[in-house]
């Protein structure tokens, strides 16, 4: 027979399990995108020129040698590798034959995905999509959501979607 003093003992013992799982389990820092693309150099002049990303760093393609560092990218460079970055949003772009030599579970992957990669605005969203819209493929124009969100939708040169969205409510208003 289950009583309110064997329910309440339950719930005390789940709540201190969570509490040891929570203690018990890795904390993870940042999370950043490593994204196939078939051409490095292209990808990242198109987040350099129409998005606004920096280039913080890259690997140039050296035939029978050890990969390059480069800071900046020149007309005729071939990446294997880059590190993009603005305010908080960060992305790695690889070269197909190189993410596959790295991890070889990804040998037949598509480029382009099933998911969406969602990034935060300080700026105002409908500023922000009149500044690109005519450079890009716009998916979903700029919409207000019922969760407090003004969200707009684009497919970057691979085929990556994704999604710029600015708080309705932002804190202190």
């Amino acid at each position: 027979m289950i009583t309110d003093s064997t329910l309440s003992v339950r719930a005390i013992y789940s709540l201190c399990s969570i509490e040891q799982l929570k203690e018990e389990t890795m904390q993870h820092n940042v999370l950043i995108p490593n994204l196939m693309v078939e051409n490095v150099a292209d990808t990242v002049r198109y987040y350099q020129d129409i998005l606004g990303f920096e280039l913080q760093i890259a690997m140039q393609h050296q035939e029978d040698s050890q990969p390059n560092m480069v800071m900046e990218l020149t007309d005729d460079m071939q990446l294997e590798w880059a590190n993009m970055v603005s305010a908080g949003a960060e992305f790695m772009f690889q070269e197909r034959h190189s993410l596959i030599e790295d991890i070889p579970a990804l040998e037949g992957a598509s480029i382009g995905a099933s998911q969406t990669i969602y990034i935060t605005l300080d700026e105002d969203i409908d500023q922000h999509y009149t500044a690109l819209k005519d450079k890009v493929e716009v998916v979903v124009e700029p919409v207000s959501k019922f969760y407090g969100m003004r969200e707009w939708y684009m497919k970057d040169c691979n085929g990556y979607i994704l999604g710029f969205a600015q708080s309705l409510n932002p804190a202190g208003e």
